[in-house]
């Protein structure tokens, strides 16, 4: 090992603040134990402990990378140790007690740079105040209850986080013209007739931000104000209010929609909005449960696997609920998009036009000689399961539901953060 170095005391202070030990205790006592560590720097193969000797430190890893492993001395096989809990002590666990360390752990990157503490010391610091012993305690007990628990909230109980209208609406901003650009490929998929990637953005900016913000508005006002058990049957309660928001923000889609339609709907945006409202109404319902009760659904049972990487869990949520709600708003989707180009067509005949170019050519010869009323029904089935564009179509609604989601939470997490520093400078003083 190199000789000791000076190190920060507000990284140790953080590092501790990290570790599953010392997250109960408050921050003077985190300052008096971050006055003994000692900052060393290791170099590759330079060991941190060895299996089987007795536990008399503890490390916090600053940066570098370290590997634990086992000697199972029945068999005298060699395996690499992997935790459930990714935390960046090493020793902590078996400290206190000063039991044998279990797995020998060494730096295996270029340099290690560590906060190190001595048994003894941390004996002192808490026969001083035992006070923090407790704290100690209470955080390895939670850390563990952390680690055993499961969450499974059913489908359309799951509840509105507060809603921060700023993240939101810089959220909506962004993923407005992710929105635009693969509106207009998608449309000129079904039609066949090339349009603009972002037209009209000075109506579709505002439109996404009052339209997304509408969604989580809403969603938080009636889960505050509706409470579904008091009723008779809760269930359709529960329903009911997953598919208000999209009834309600409807219009507002429309308006979105009528300014991407321009090149090949000439009637004037006032008249052109309401063109395919039924079927949209559809697919914003499918839209809002996507993006409210389906992410957060989906969120809560990745969470297991990424237990210390929030946005991972946020992002594969909103990757699930976006290839379910792609999927199911696909058809009312084209179908509002037919209407919207086509509004003097009746909806019959916008079906039709939606099979006769969903259905692939193969399926198309293999119905041939089939029975008039059977190739009709196989058709529709094709074309209803395996739509055109649904490629196109599920991809936008992931990366809206990522975008949205993650700038979001992500904008949230930072001012979470903020209040934190605040807090604890408040408690320091």
């Amino acid at each position: 090992m190199k000789n000791y170095v000076k190190h920060d005391p507000d990284t140790c202070m953080k590092l501790l603040e990290e570790c599953e030990m010392f997250r109960k205790v408050p921050p003077s006592g985190l300052a008096e134990i971050a006055s003994k560590m000692k900052y060393r720097v290791l170099e590759r193969n330079e060991l941190l402990l060895r299996q089987g000797e007795s536990t008399d430190r503890f490390f916090l890893l600053e940066s570098g990378d370290v590997r634990r492993t086992f000697k199972d001395r029945e068999t005298e096989r060699t395996h690499n140790v992997e935790y459930e809990i990714r935390a960046r002590s090493i020793g902590a666990m078996r400290v206190i007690e000063g039991s044998p360390v279990y797995s020998t752990v060494k730096c295996v990157s270029d340099s290690c740079k560590v906060f190190e503490m001595h048994r003894d010391d941390l004996l002192t610091i808490l026969k001083r105040d035992p006070e923090l012993s407790i704290r100690i305690v209470e955080g390895l007990c939670e850390d563990i209850r952390r680690g055993s628990r499961k969450y499974q909230t059913p489908l359309l109980q799951q509840k509105q986080q507060e809603v921060n209208i700023p993240a939101v609406s810089i959220a909506a901003g962004i993923e407005s013209y992710y929105r635009s650009a693969l509106n207009s490929i998608l449309n000129t998929r079904l039609t066949g007739v090339p349009s603009q990637l972002f037209p009209n953005m000075h109506i579709q900016v505002p439109s996404r931000i009052s339209y997304i913000c509408g969604f989580k508005a809403l969603r938080a006002s009636l889960d505050e104000r509706v409470d579904p058990d008091v009723y008779e049957y809760p269930t359709s309660v529960r329903l009911a209010a997953a598919v208000a928001p999209g009834i309600i923000m409807t219009p507002i889609s429309s308006l979105l929609e009528a300014s991407n339609a321009g090149h090949l709907n000439s009637e004037p945006i006032y008249k052109r909005w309401i063109r395919g409202i039924v079927p949209r109404a559809g697919r914003e319902v499918v839209f809002g449960i996507g993006l409210n009760q389906l992410s957060d659904y989906f969120e809560e049972r990745v969470e297991s696997f990424f237990p210390d990487n929030v946005i991972m869990a946020n992002a594969l949520g909103s990757l699930m609920a976006g290839v379910v709600s792609g999927y199911f708003s696909h058809v009312p989707h084209n179908l509002s998009t037919f209407k919207l180009m086509e509004p003097h067509r009746p909806y019959g005949e916008l079906y039709k036009m939606f099979v006769d170019k969903s259905v692939p050519p193969a399926v198309d010869r293999m119905v041939a000689s089939w029975p008039p009323q059977a190739k009709r029904w196989t058709r529709a089935t094709v074309a209803t399961l395996f739509p055109r564009g649904l490629t196109i179509r599920t991809t936008q609604i992931i990366g809206s539901f990522i975008i949205l989601n993650g700038t979001i939470n992500l904008l949230q997490m930072r001012e979470w953060k903020k209040i934190e520093r605040v807090a604890r400078g408040i408690q320091l003083s």
